[in-house]
C-alpha cells in the first residue's frame, strides 16, 4: 500500500497534469516553483489536496554558501 505524500514540481501545473496527480490517490499536497492554474487550483481543492505556487527552490536545496 503507497503511504500519502507530497509532489514537488518545478514547473507550471496545468488542470492536465494536475488530474494526473489526483488520479494517484496518494497525494496530499502539491508544491511548485512556478504557478498553478486556476483550474488546477480547484481540482485540488475538490480533491481535499493542499497546494502552495511560487516557492522559492531554494526553500528545497541547501544552498552551497550554508555549506
Amino acid at each position: 500500500m503507497k503511504k500519502p505524500h507530497l509532489e514537488i514540481k518545478t514547473r507550471y501545473i496545468h488542470a492536465g497534469l494536475a488530474k494526473k496527480i489526483i488520479h494517484k490517490g496518494t497525494v496530499i499536497g502539491v508544491v511548485t516553483t512556478k504557478t498553478i492554474s486556476e483550474p488546477a487550483k480547484k481540482l485540488f481543492d475538490n480533491a481535499d489536496i493542499a497546494w502552495a505556487e511560487n516557492i522559492p527552490e531554494s526553500a528545497f536545496m541547501p544552498s552551497e554558501l550554508e555549506e
